[in-house]
């Protein structure tokens, strides 16, 4: 058996959609062997300081969109506004704003039958972590991956 195909006989997310994940982080191996339940949990955690409550788009001026969001962090729900070019654009303004300086560093998006999966590899001082997002709408998709990255970094 070739290393691809040992891979995929690990991979819980090819053996539940028969979709590989992302080749960097299938190099990475930190996910082999799991449940479908631990890998969900491992990589998108539904607890953490950052909580999403609202995400909402409305086409702005010069091919912008303004973005408005409300986040729960611990016992606080702030509310936040972003015009820009894109979802992840504005999120990451406003997830800065809010105290969660992450980078990203990778970004990938497959789609799986009527849903969407993003996976982002994000970083804060030196520490690395993939995170997962799952939705119907890509937007979100990628949303709940970056929030599941920024939750990840500070656990």
């Amino acid at each position: 058996m070739n290393a691809l195909a040992s891979s995929f006989a690990t991979d819980p997310f090819h053996a539940r959609f028969g979709c590989a994940l992302p080749r960097t982080m299938r190099d990475e191996n930190t996910w082999q062997h799991m449940s479908w339940a631990n890998f969900t949990e491992r990589f998108s955690p539904t607890t953490g300081p950052l909580r999403l409550g609202s995400w909402t788009a409305c086409r702005a001026t010069g091919g912008r969109t303004a973005f408005d969001a409300t986040f729960g962090i611990g016992d606080t729900i702030i509310t936040c506004a972003a015009t820009t070019y894109g979802p992840i654009e504005a999120l990451s303004s406003m997830l800065h704003e809010a105290g969660f300086r992450i980078e990203i560093l990778s970004f990938h998006q497959q789609s799986i039958g009527d849903e969407t999966a993003t996976f982002v590899l994000v970083e804060r001082d030196g520490r690395r972590e993939w995170s997962m997002g799952m939705d119907a709408d890509a937007h979100l998709s990628a949303v709940r991956a970056v929030i599941a990255g920024a939750n990840l970094l500070n656990q």
